[in-house]
């Protein structure tokens, strides 16, 4: 194709609106201008021949009036660009390479403020045990699933409403993450999101458990995703029936926060702000001593708080009795 017919070819794909129109007028003219010189040719008239000559004067008008910028064949160009990279597929994850993943990445308007995380399952979408970037955008949860076939899909903002937690889910880790596992800039990126695995004994049978959480609306993810998320997302993690109810509320506050622990969701620094926080409320609040005391031991029982922390808060509270007697 030669240059002049690859300009107006860009023009015809990549111009703007007015460009277009001129340029289908254009070959519409050129298509009248030649039949009217056939009907000429062919003694249909002088007439026709003067409205060929016309139309063809009036076609090179308008073609030269056609004025395709650089700027809209950049566009134009990287337009296929994000058209080819929406339609790539690998055979597996471990031929994405950094640039593919940041090519998809701006392809999916994937925004800055992202955050990695390891989808367990989301029967609704089809997804299982699979990396992808999650992110806000325009009222929803956006998630970017690296597949064989990368795509997106999102929720609605007002269905994330909680994350709820899913223990002891018995598993054969064998079976799982096959993809991630690889030796691959995607393993590498997203095996410290893989579960963590819990060896169990029932008499003589070994099995293996792993603890989920839940995204409203039934997005299960891994534990060691959560600390990406709950930034993001900031709605409460529910641990309904897991701690009984007939606990007091600080004590179930604080294996909430041994879960999270256990499970990488908190450092050991914030659990024990965390901690410290919640005891000190505990100490202030106008419960029976005898209350305070029980419970307080009942964490150091469960291995929540260390004893040297709970006889800390022992004083503390006598302390602010004595002062407030005063």
């Amino acid at each position: 194709m030669g240059e002049g017919m690859k300009k107006y070819w860009n023009a015809l794909r990549f111009g703007n609106a007015k460009t277009k129109r001129i340029l289908i007028s254009a070959i519409l003219l050129f298509l009248f201008a030649g039949t009217g010189g056939v009907l000429a040719a062919s003694g249909s008239g002088v007439l026709w021949g003067l409205t060929a000559v016309f139309a063809f004067v009036m076609d090179i008008v308008l073609l030269q009036s056609v004025r395709f910028g650089e700027a809209e064949l950049v566009e134009g160009r990287a337009k296929d660009k994000r058209k080819a990279i929406l339609s790539k597929t690998y055979d597996s994850l471990a031929e994405m390479t950094k640039d593919d993943l940041g090519d998809l990445l701006i392809a999916y308007h994937v925004s800055s403020a992202h955050v990695q995380v390891m989808i367990d399952s989301y029967e609704k979408e089809g997804v299982k045990q699979t990396p992808a970037y999650l992110w806000k955008a325009k009222g929803y949860l956006q998630f970017l699933v690296l597949e064989n076939k990368p795509r997106n899909f999102a929720v609605p903002m007002s269905q994330v409403t909680e994350i709820t937690y899913m223990k002891n889910v018995e598993v054969n880790p064998l079976a799982e993450y096959g993809q991630v596992r690889q030796p691959s800039v995607v393993g590498a990126m997203y095996q410290p999101l893989l579960p963590v695995y819990k060896e169990r004994q029932a008499g003589a049978r070994r099995y293996y458990t792993k603890n989920l959480y839940v995204i409203a609306p039934g997005i299960r993810i891994t534990n060691t995703s959560v600390k990406n998320v709950r930034p993001v997302l900031r709605v409460p993690v529910v641990f309904t029936g897991i701690v009984d109810d007939r606990y007091g509320k600080y004590y179930r506050a604080a294996s909430e926060m041994k879960i999270l622990l256990m499970d990488q969701v908190l450092t050991s620094d914030e659990y024990k702000g965390q901690i410290s926080g919640m005891l000190k409320r505990m100490a202030d609040d106008e419960a029976a001593d005898a209350e305070f005391i029980n419970d307080l031991e009942l964490m150091v029982r469960s291995r929540l708080v260390t004893q040297e922390v709970a006889q800390y808060f022992r004083d503390y509270r006598q302390k602010q009795g004595k002062t407030k007697k005063k």
